[in-house]
């Protein structure tokens, strides 16, 4: 066991922002491109939003996560009011948000006028709230639930209060040194925990929150860009988009931004051998934090820059570190070596939602506190605890905690589908592969999931690979053989309409992968050179050099498809048959940057998703 209960925070969240701006009434606290906000001037806008909101003590209220700033006060101004917020991504299924709503009984949704939706409760547009007012709220008090995958298929709702927050948004605070003097750009979206760190820690630190709209699946280069303007001295990343940030910064030789001090990862497994080449061509500190949902924001970090960063070796396991001062370490033995680890402290939220039996069951009481159990298993280290695995389906797949179960579910509902499994492959750049076996009448087909999928999951649930098979192989006990379909579908090349074993069907043509694309964890730094065998499976490039002068541009954007996605991508072949994601276009554009000297948006990746229609569209461009 290690830590101890961080004393002495303020009562609630809104109590501590009124302590912060009496010290300091006109340091930046919130700054957009059209708006800056002193913590004074901030205050007052919590004030005009709780007296329009004139919410219940205790009451949900749904928030529109947009990235914009009135995002930010519009959450904080439900804790001023005495409410609690659920943020919701308006990027979602429509059937999705208003579950969700429904689900957590909330009062009211919160948005800018123009984003104005109707999900079954009263639509509140922030530009008209008037009033002033305030509510008093306690430690104990319900600051906001967060949805996360759940293991029976539908999503869990965890019930985190002020005492929670403020122990975590305060230890944190000290842990990144943040002070006045810092800008932390808030990348995230309020629907993940890890917002909770941009935004909270930040404020706490008496710190100004950076918001950007142009931050929305933006490219490394407008990253780099908003970075460099904003003057951001703290980056927090998952760990799939940071290793985009290295590949883009080990390729191009760019350095980071003078102002940038802070880059903090976390979601995912790092790969040593990423962290030492960032470390010997980057200055800026490099901190790996753990954490999960449910003891908010992070309860481990370890500091892996400079000297800690270039000394590891390709096949060490980069450390989750050690606990912060608030949190409680249990280990409990799971092996030889290996511990289940249980976290306790005042950061641990209530628990789930309408969900007793579960919480008993994750939540059990401790000596003095109650404990979550984290289902990871972890070592001890020489630079803390290193992450070994986790004893249950649950996975991270790019920075995402899913439950295979509620993805399965999803497949299962839609037309044509009899059974299904879904599970991860890969390393640092995990993808989720779903194998189901189509139902007699109206088979489904694998494109005629993707697509329906598009209405049920949020783009992070989604797979990434979808394959029909005859059957689902099975173990001695009549359960699907999980492992048996990892080996099948783990990285074997899969043909059109055929695979590993009786297929039914894949969900590309010829060339697809099966498995994860194994380009996409290549190292960042292989450079454009690399070509497309960088990664198994790809096959050559053209028989013209296509960073030889005079190459056409479909040849350029046909050899960095082949990269970038590690498939034997042609003119016509489509980016998001291929697997391509968000955080992939961050890699392709960054490779078309440094080729073609042009700059795209993710957005426009998506608008234009063959070689040949993208290679147009850059022409026209030029």
């Amino acid at each position: 066991m290690s830590g101890a209960p961080v004393s002495g925070v303020p009562v609630s969240v809104p109590a501590e922002l009124a302590r912060i701006a009496e010290a300091t009434p006109d340091a930046p606290a919130l700054l957009d491109r059209d708006r800056a906000l002193s913590f004074r001037e901030l205050l007052s806008e919590l004030d005009r939003v709780a007296g329009g909101l004139a919410v219940p003590r205790g009451a949900l209220v749904a928030v529109l996560a947009e990235r914009h700033w009135t995002t930010v006060a519009g959450a904080l101004g439900v804790l001023r009011a005495g409410g609690a917020y659920l943020p919701l991504s308006p990027g979602d299924p429509p059937e999705r948000l208003r579950e969700a709503v429904a689900e957590a009984g909330a009062v009211a949704v919160l948005g800018r006028g123009a984003a104005r939706v109707d999900l079954g409760a009263p639509f509140l547009a922030y530009e008209g709230l008037r009033g002033t007012a305030r509510a008093t709220t306690g430690p104990e008090d319900l600051a906001y639930l967060l949805r996360t995958s759940g293991s029976t298929g539908r999503p869990k709702g965890v019930l985190v209060p002020h005492r929670a927050v403020l122990a975590a948004g305060t230890a944190l605070s000290a842990r990144y040194g943040i002070t006045p003097a810092d800008r932390v750009l808030n990348l995230t979206p309020l629907i993940w925990d890890t917002a909770g760190e941009e935004i909270y820690a930040t404020l706490f630190g008496g710190a100004a929150v950076v918001t950007d709209s142009r931050t929305e699946r933006a490219s490394a280069r407008t990253l780099l860009d908003v970075v460099a303007e904003r003057g951001v001295t703290v980056l927090n990343l998952a760990t799939a988009l940071w290793a985009e940030l290295a590949d883009h910064v080990l390729t191009t030789g760019e350095r980071l931004p003078p102002s940038l001090r802070l880059v903090v990862i976390g979601g995912e497994e790092a790969r040593a051998r990423t962290v030492r080449r960032w470390c010997e061509h980057v200055d800026a500190e490099l901190v790996n934090a753990y954490g999960q949902t449910e003891t908010v924001m992070v309860t481990h970090a370890a500091d892996l820059g400079g000297a800690v960063g270039r000394a590891l070796e390709d096949d060490d396991v980069v450390p989750i570190g050690r606990a912060l001062p608030h949190i409680r370490e249990v280990l409990v033995p799971a092996g030889e070596g290996v511990f289940e680890l249980l976290v306790g402290g005042p950061s641990v939220a209530w628990g789930y939602r309408d969900a007793p039996a579960l919480t008993a069951d994750r939540f059990p009481p401790g000596a003095g506190d109650r404990l979550y159990r984290t289902g990871d298993l972890v070592r001890v280290g020489a630079a803390g605890l290193e992450f070994v695995g986790r004893a249950d389906r649950q996975v991270k797949v790019r920075g995402v905690r899913v439950e295979p179960a509620e993805v399965e579910r999803a497949l299962v509902s839609c037309a044509g589908v009899a059974t299904a499994a879904v599970f991860a492959v890969g390393g640092e750049r995990r993808s989720l592969v779903a194998v189901y076996v189509p139902s007699a009448r109206d088979a489904a087909t694998p494109e005629g999931l993707r697509e329906a999928l598009r209405a049920k999951l949020p783009e992070s649930l989604r797979p990434h690979h979808v394959h029909a098979r005859a059957d689902l192989p099975l173990t001695a006990t009549g359960k699907v053989d999980v492992g048996a379909l990892r080996e099948l579908y783990g990285g074997a090349e899969v043909g059109a309409g055929a695979g590993p074993g009786p297929d039914a069907g894949s969900e590309a043509g010829a060339g697809s992968e099966a498995g994860p694309r194994p380009g996409v964890g290549s190292e960042p730094g292989a450079g454009p050179d690399a070509g497309p065998d960088a990664g198994p499976g790809a096959e050559s490039a053209p028989d013209s050099d296509p960073d030889a002068e005079g190459a056409s541009l479909l040849e350029v954007v046909t050899s960095v498809y082949r990269e970038v996605l590690a498939a034997n991508a042609t003119g016509d072949s489509s980016y998001f048959d291929l697997g391509g994601d968000s955080l992939l276009a961050i890699r392709l554009i960054s490779r078309l940057t440094a080729r073609t000297t042009t700059r795209l948006t993710v957005r426009e990746v998506f608008e234009h998703p063959t070689p040949r229609s993208l290679a147009e569209h850059l022409g026209r461009a030029v």
